[in-house]
This record gives structure tokens, C-alpha cells and sequence, in this order.
């Protein structure tokens, strides 16, 4: 759990350095927010050799995750209003990246569990948080939080309507 805490304690600077504004800070916020999503991506491992793997330590870590996942994208929200000067086109891409990001993560599971039953075996697309935060790391440093904005929040939605349809379809074969 200590390697989740510390995932989370850099995504929140992270976050804290998208609000601080102008590009030095955007860039180095995208990288943190890179380094925590390869920190959250060793803490499963590092529990599973130490054999100290437990189911609280996952769901803790997917907590940490969402709310990782809201300051990330909220103090990228605020980057790209303080940028655009109040525009509510970024107020409501902010929005609509935080709400995809939570939708993409609570239709996530149902959607592996069925998806592994019904394809056994076959490899199916997954997107999940690692590439929504290199999507942020990559907008940062390209000085793009608005359209990284939209981007996530285009991406993110789809995706969850793809789920919800195919979902649907096994679901009545």
C-alpha cells in the first residue's frame, strides 16, 4: 500500500503543478503524472514477490487511482481555463475527461469479466488508465491541455458506449 500512497502523493503534485500555470510547470506536471501511472504500475508486482498481495491492497490502490485520476485531470481543467481565460469549452471537456475517466474505470470491470467469459481466451482491446495518463503526459508536453482534454474526454466516452453496445450484444446471443 505504501507504493499506491506514494503513486498518489505524485499525482497530486502533479496535479498541483498543472494549476500553478505556464508551461514549465504543465511539462514537469505531465511528467510526474507519467512517473506516478510507472509507480502505480509496480506496486502490484513489487506485493506479489513479497507475497504481501491482498485484496484490500487492490481495491485501496484503485481508490487512490480515481481520486489520482480527478486532481490529474481537474488541475489540467484549471491549466486550460486559466489559459483560455474562463472558456467554458475547457470547464466542460474537464468535465466531461473526469466523467468518461470514472465511467471507463467503473465499466471496466463487468466488461473484463464478461469479455473474458465469452471470448476465452481471445485478446480483446483494453484502454485503461496507463494510457489516459500518458495521453496527459504526452498534451503536456506539447502544451495542449485543452485538446487533451477533449481528446480523453472523446476517447473515454466512446469507450464506454462501446462497452455498454457490446455488452448488450453478448449478453443477447
Amino acid at each position: 500500500n505504501q507504493i499506491s500512497v506514494l503513486s498518489w502523493m505524485l499525482s497530486c503534485i502533479a496535479a498541483a503543478l498543472f494549476v500553478v500555470g505556464g508551461y514549465p510547470a504543465l511539462a514537469a506536471g505531465g511528467a510526474l503524472a507519467q512517473l506516478a501511472s510507472i509507480v502505480d504500475g509496480c506496486d502490484g508486482e513489487v506485493a506479489r514477490l513479497k507475497r504481501i498481495q491482498s485484496e484490500f491492497g487492490g481495491w485501496f490502490d484503485a481508490i487512490l487511482d480515481r481520486y489520482a485520476d480527478a486532481f490529474l485531470l481537474f488541475g489540467l481543467t484549471w491549466h486550460a481555463l486559466a489559459a483560455s481565460g474562463g472558456g467554458q469549452l475547457a470547464l466542460v471537456s474537464g468535465f466531461a475527461a473526469i466523467l468518461g475517466s470514472f465511467m471507463n474505470s467503473y465499466t471496466a470491470d463487468k466488461y473484463d469479466g464478461l469479455m473474458a467469459r465469452t471470448l476465452r481466451g481471445a485478446s480483446y482491446f483494453r484502454l485503461g488508465r496507463d494510457v489516459r495518463v500518458f495521453v496527459i503526459f504526452l498534451g503536456a508536453l506539447v502544451n495542449q491541455p485543452l485538446l487533451t482534454l477533449m481528446v480523453i474526454a472523446l476517447v473515454t466516452n466512446a469507450e464506454v458506449a462501446r462497452r455498454i453496445i457490446l455488452c448488450r450484444r453478448v449478453q443477447t446471443v
